[in-house]
């Protein structure tokens, strides 16, 4: 009969080897994303979630921060990439991705795709084909300082009001001794968000086949949308940002140097910090025309050669579920019914960004249309640019990019 050492000797040794075997069964589950802060910390309690529900799965969060696409690429490159990631540059990255359409009908009882708007599905389509899930998003809305408009007596916007009604305002809060303004215009604005404003206007930079931007980018329509902001600026409606000073309009707006800002959910949170009363009100229309927005999209994608593939589509499943994306506070709500649920559809502060989804889910953002569609924007963007500088000459400036681009069109 062996002693009591041996026999304790032998169990311990026997826990080690079941444990390291149980070590080597564990699934490590990789998903990258480029988060930090509170953010990332929710997509980790997520990922817990996830684990307690699949006993012997590690869902292993690579915040790869500031330096995400550089890594991505690099995994990508080297072979090993992440199981899945957080996305939005589908058009560098989709042949590197795996489709989900097949996965999304097979599994549409459990996804309630129909949940998702149309508008943040598009954004992850390239060539008919849906390469993620949306995650987070925002749309553009135009904050206002209540504070200042009932000091002026100004009246607030509403729903419905025009470009011609916000130049009326804005031009009432122009103090030049105190350099405040009604409004603020950007010389070198991105043009991926510009190009809301000529959706609401009745045109686009480029074709829906990528093909042609003669007569779209260079339209009376654009040169009309980009000649009302320099007239701002020269009428001292709004104040010019980026042109040799580069404070943002943001810290104006916070520091009451602005009574209205065009911007996105990516400013609230300072917003509310600043500690005044504003209200939010959509973007103004041009005419009867209904109002378009950029969309910010964020997503999570799975890699076409990821370890685990099957375990990722668990895993996107449950980061897309009504309890995941309700954990997400500091996006706005991907699903219908979720953002319903917490009341944001009618809350005067979100409904904004909501209401303007259903008029933003017609179009798709030039980048994903063609290939070489980065080199044609920095052409754009010196027109803009251009145009602002002069505070004038706009169809001369877009039909200058236009004849610059032409080439890149092949």
């Amino acid at each position: 009969m062996p002693d009591m050492k041996t026999t304790i000797i032998g169990a311990l040794l026997a826990l080690s080897v079941a444990g390291a075997a149980t070590a080597r069964a564990e699934e490590v589950l990789r998903f990258a994303t480029w988060d930090t802060g509170e953010s990332l910390a929710i997509q980790q309690a997520i990922a817990k979630k996830f684990e307690e529900k699949h006993p012997g799965v590690k869902v292993q969060v690579e915040p790869y921060a500031e330096g995400y696409d550089q890594k991505l690429v690099a995994a990508f490159g080297a072979g090993n990439p992440p199981d899945v990631m957080y996305m939005w540059n589908f058009p560098q990255y989709y042949t590197s991705l795996m489709p989900l359409d097949e996965l999304i009908a097979r599994d549409s009882a459990e996804i309630k795709p129909d949940d998702f708007p149309e508008g943040l599905m598009n954004t992850t389509r390239i060539e008919g084909k849906t390469y993620g899930m949306p995650s987070g998003f925002t749309t553009q809305v135009v904050f206002y300082n209540k504070e200042m408009f009932a000091k002026a007596g100004v009246e607030e916007p509403k729903e419905g009001w025009t470009w011609d009604d916000l130049r009326a305002k804005a031009a009432k809060f122009r103090d030049e001794a105190g350099k405040v303004y009604g409004f603020a215009v950007d010389a070198k604005p991105d043009p991926y968000d510009f190009e809301q404003f000529l959706w609401s206007n009745g045109t686009k930079y480029i074709s829906d086949d990528g093909k042609e931007i003669d007569g779209y980018m260079n339209s009376d329509a654009a040169a009309a949308v980009l000649g009302m902001f320099a007239d701002m600026a020269r009428k001292e409606e709004a104040v010019t940002l980026h042109l040799g000073d580069e404070t943002g309009g943001d810290t104006l707006f916070q520091g009451g140097k602005i009574a209205m800002f065009q911007s996105a959910m990516w400013d609230k949170a300072d917003i509310d910090a600043a500690g005044f009363s504003y209200g939010v009100a959509p973007l103004p229309t041009f005419g009867d025309r209904p109002a378009h927005s950029a969309l910010g999209v964020s997503a999570i994608s799975i890699a076409k050669d990821a370890a685990h593939p099957d375990l990722a589509w668990e895993f996107v499943k449950f980061f897309s579920s009504p309890d995941s994306v309700a954990m997400r506070v500091n996006d706005l709500p991907v699903r219908k019914s979720v953002a319903e649920a917490k009341g944001m559809t009618k809350d005067p502060v979100y409904k904004p960004f909501f209401d303007i989804l259903a008029t933003s889910n017609t179009e798709r953002h030039a980048y994903l249309k063609n290939a070489n569609w980065g080199k044609i924007q920095d052409n754009l963007a010196r027109a803009i640019e251009a145009t602002m500088i002069d505070q004038g000459n706009a169809k001369a400036h877009l039909d200058d990019a236009v004849k610059r681009s032409k080439r890149l069109l092949k």
